[in-house]
């Protein structure tokens, strides 16, 4: 039943998963959106929320993919760092720039800065998936500088290894099935008790 948010009635005492995303062509989009749906089968009230991005309009207008869910992405709430409060599971993803999350991307996270100064997230649960045009190598270099933000803030990973998106910057490519398999397996892997390692 849907609540007066639009998100599904989820039990109270279920655990929370923010997914803060940064998606331009729609692919991180598309793959958090696939992640939100298999957590909510699992019982966890799952939400995704996009990063500022006040350019994404000229994006969409070079790139043909990028219309196809720009409407979508545009209308996800804005991450905050009082949105990672709520979470008790933090995934992010990013397209990777140079082997790095993208500007927009830093700038939440550097936004989070008064929640390091305080220990305000430590024990929650993290997750991390990128796209790249480049390699794989690439899109895990990525996701890298996502994972030193989460240990900075004493988050544990989640034991699963992070999902790299690989796209051609010629002919940008969806995410496969794979996906589906991919989130399965995460959420399946959240869903463990916190072993306190």
């Amino acid at each position: 039943m849907p609540s007066i948010f639009g998100y599904n009635a989820i039990k109270e005492d279920s655990m929370r998963a923010n997914i803060i995303i940064h998606s331009i062509s729609g692919n991180l989009y598309l793959i958090a959106d696939t992640f939100r749906a298999s957590l909510e089968e699992r019982g966890i009230d799952a939400r995704i929320y996009g990063v500022s991005d006040p350019d994404l309009h000229l994006a969409a207008n070079e790139k043909t993919e990028a219309i196809e869910y720009y409407e979508e992405i545009t209308a996800l709430p804005e991450a905050t760092p009082e949105k990672l409060l709520s979470a008790d599971i933090i995934i992010l993803g990013s397209p990777s720039r140079f082997g790095m999350p993208t500007a927009e991307m830093k700038a939440f996270l550097d936004s989070t800065w008064p929640l390091y100064l305080r220990e305000a997230l430590r024990g929650r649960k993290f997750y991390a998936f990128a796209s790249t045009t480049v390699d794989e190598n690439d899109g895990l270099r990525t996701v890298s500088g996502l994972y030193r933000w989460a240990e900075m803030m004493q988050l544990p990973p989640v034991p699963y290894e992070p999902y790299i998106h690989l796209e051609n910057e010629m002919m940008p490519q969806r995410p496969s099935e794979l996906i589906d398999s991919v989130a399965e397996r995460l959420s399946e892997m959240v869903s463990l008790p916190d072993l306190g390692i």
